[in-house]
C-alpha cells in the first residue's frame, strides 16, 4: 500500500490539479491555514502534519470553528485583528476542505453555509478605504498593478458603476483638465470628480498608462492603446507564440484578480468592487450628460 504524502506535499499536489489560478490561490491559502492550525494546536511542525490529519473530521471542524471566531486571521481586517470571519470566507473554507478530502478519496461532505451578499460601504467608508489603499503599495504586488487597481476603485466610487461598466472605458473618458471640476465618463455619462484622492489616483494611472503603452506606438498598426485599463506585466507564452507584452487591453478577469489581491493583502479580507459603488445622490451635483 502506497503511503499517503505529508500534508504539505498533499496540498501542493491537490492545488496543482486545479484548473484556474484564482482557485489555486484560494485553496492553497486556506489549506496552508489549516495545516498551520493543526501544527499550532498539536504543538508540532507543519512538516509533521500528515494528510490523514487534514482528512480527520474533528480536525476540520476545530479549524473551521477557530476560523469563524477570527482566531486564524493573519492580518487585521476592517473589523480588527480578531474580527469573526465572513460567511462567504467560511463557505470558501468548507468548499476547500470538501474538495481536498474528495480528491484524496475521503470526502467529508461538510455542510457549506449559504453565501451572503456583501453590504455596500457608506460613502465615508468607501473614501476612507480608497485613501488607505492609495497610500501604500502592498508587498508582492507590482507598482503598476497597484496603481491600476486603485484607479479602478476611484472610478467606481465616483460613478457608482461596477466592473462591467468600467471595463470598456477609454482614455478620453477621463478629463482631468475640465473646469470647474475634472470629470470621468462611464456609459456615456459624465461624473464630476470632487475627491482629491480620486483625482490623484487617476493622474497617477494616466502617467503609468502612458509609460506602459509607449512601446506600442510603432508596433501596433492601429496606433497607441486607447483602452483605459491595460495589462501591467507581460503575459504567458501560449501555443508556442511569444508572450504578449505589457500595456495591452486588460481582460475583466485580470482586473478582478488584481482587485481581490489588493484588498485581501491590504485589508486582510477581500472586498468586492461593487461595495465601493456609491449610489448617486438624486439631489446632488452628480453626473451631466455629454
Amino acid at each position: 500500500m502506497t503511503r499517503a504524502p505529508a500534508a504539505v506535499t498533499a496540498v501542493t499536489q491537490f492545488v496543482e490539479s486545479l484548473a484556474t489560478a484564482s482557485t489555486r490561490r484560494q485553496r492553497h491559502t486556506f489549506l496552508k491555514e489549516y495545516v498551520a492550525w493543526i501544527a499550532s494546536t498539536q504543538q508540532r511542525s507543519t512538516n509533521a502534519v500528515s494528510t490523514k490529519d487534514l482528512l480527520d473530521e474533528e480536525n476540520a471542524a476545530g479549524w473551521l470553528r477557530a476560523a469563524e471566531r477570527g482566531s486564524t486571521r493573519r492580518r487585521p481586517g476592517l473589523g480588527g485583528p480578531q474580527a469573526p470571519a465572513s460567511r462567504n470566507s467560511m463557505a470558501a473554507r468548507v468548499s476547500t476542505v470538501n474538495a481536498f478530502s474528495a480528491f484524496y478519496g475521503r470526502p467529508l461532505g461538510l455542510q457549506r453555509p449559504p453565501a451572503e451578499f456583501a453590504d455596500p460601504l457608506s460613502p465615508a467608508e468607501a473614501h476612507r478605504v480608497l485613501d488607505a489603499l492609495s497610500l501604500h503599495q502592498p508587498a508582492g504586488m507590482l507598482q503598476a498593478t497597484w496603481e491600476r487597481s486603485v484607479a479602478v476603485i476611484a472610478v467606481a466610487t465616483t460613478s457608482g458603476q461596477g466592473l462591467s461598466a468600467l471595463h470598456p472605458m477609454r482614455l478620453d473618458d477621463i478629463n482631468l483638465d475640465h473646469r470647474p471640476l475634472p470629470r470621468v465618463r462611464v456609459r456615456g455619462r459624465w461624473h464630476p470628480i470632487v475627491n482629491a484622492v480620486v483625482r490623484r489616483a487617476l493622474e497617477r494611472w494616466a502617467t503609468t498608462h502612458q509609460t506602459l503603452t509607449a512601446g506600442h506606438l510603432k508596433a501596433l498598426q492601429g496606433g497607441d492603446v486607447q483602452q483605459l485599463w491595460v495589462t501591467t506585466a507581460p503575459g504567458r507564452p501560449r501555443g508556442g507564440a511569444a508572450a504578449a507584452p505589457a500595456g495591452l487591453p486588460a481582460a475583466v478577469r485580470t482586473l478582478e484578480a488584481a482587485h481581490r489581491k489588493l484588498t485581501a493583502t491590504a485589508l486582510g479580507s477581500p472586498l468586492l468592487l461593487e461595495q465601493f459603488c456609491i449610489p448617486e445622490d438624486p439631489q446632488g451635483t452628480a453626473a451631466a450628460m455629454d
